[in-house]
């Protein structure tokens, strides 16, 4: 396959201008299907929400002498070669996500990601009314004595404790629902959306913020995740099709789909469905926060499936 072809080009050092075009045009495509902040390119960056052809290449330098120096493709002989696209997303998003978590530990939560998350959990799970200009919230959908001074709440909101936020923490949404649950439960009567977010923000204590290398968690490996992904994977495939997915990806030469469609004498439309939902599938379950995660997640994949055949 082409694509493998030009990654394990990289891999060796020799890279052509084919495989530079077609890291480049995956890089683009990831960046838009994930929508990923401009806060990961390490430069000054414009407002505007779309990524422009410039600032795709400079991520796309970014990322590859990221790769190249830290050696992130030292590895690919370890992969089956079936395998080596999605080696490369598991490299791609593990440094997208650390340069994410790097720029929180920065920032912590911002005012407006607490906007964001919290127009999510109340659209779901509060009622809203317009009046006038002004839009309101409350637990019931009742709407006397609304509060549209903060001054009335700062002081009483004051008295609530504050609700940590670390550079270890995961999740911000559950703790914004904290915030808001504990905000209503105090205040009990309608509150003005802009006075709520304000409210919000307050109730978090992020002094704690430090910044990480992103090597900290480099070796990492969640082994509980990734064996609860595999029992997953497992339960979503037709144990009769295991011997095709071992033979298509996980043995040491590869093999054609002409030639497994031969071998399990089985048309070859039927084989390419079969191998290309199971890629599907794993990448829908699981994919790993680095590229040692990686490995041992494929190597006990492999264990798991040979158990099966």
């Amino acid at each position: 396959m082409k694509k493998t072809k030009h990654i394990i080009e990289l891999a060796k050092g020799n890279l052509s201008s084919d495989g530079y075009n077609y890291i480049v045009s995956l890089v683009k495509y990831y960046l838009n299907k994930f929508s990923w902040p401009k806060t990961i390119l390490e430069e000054n960056i414009n407002n505007e929400k779309y990524w422009t052809e410039d600032e795709v290449l400079s991520f796309t330098q970014q990322l590859l002498i990221y790769i190249i120096e830290k050696g992130k493709l030292k590895n690919y002989l370890k992969i089956p070669e079936n395998y080596i696209e999605y080696y490369f997303k598991t490299i791609l998003v593990s440094y997208v996500a650390n340069k994410i978590k790097e720029h929180q530990n920065k920032i912590g939560l911002s005012f407006d990601d607490t906007k964001r998350i919290s127009l999510e959990i109340l659209n779901d799970e509060y009622f809203s009314k317009k009046v006038k200009s002004d839009i309101f919230w409350n637990k019931e959908n009742e709407f006397t004595n609304l509060i549209v001074d903060s001054d009335i709440i700062n002081d009483i909101v004051a008295t609530l404790p504050k609700i940590p936020i670390t550079e270890k923490t995961k999740h911000y949404k559950p703790r914004v629902k904290t915030a808001l649950n504990d905000l209503f439960n105090l205040i009990n009567r309608p509150i003005k959306q802009s006075i709520i977010f304000n409210q919000v923000f307050k109730l978090f204590d992020q002094s704690s913020f430090v910044l990480n290398d992103d090597e900290n968690i480099a070796g990492e490996i969640r082994e509980e995740i990734v064996f609860q992904a595999i029992e997953q994977i497992i339960s979503s495939i037709d144990k009769l099709d295991t011997i095709i997915f071992l033979d298509y990806f996980f043995r040491e030469s590869k093999i054609s789909l002409n030639a497994l469609s031969e071998k399990y004498n089985l048309p070859k439309s039927t084989v390419h469905y079969k191998t290309t939902q199971f890629a599907k599938i794993i990448s829908k379950i699981f994919i790993p926060i680095n590229e040692s995660e990686g490995v041992f997640f494929l190597e006990n994949l492999h264990k798991r499936l040979d158990e099966l055949k």
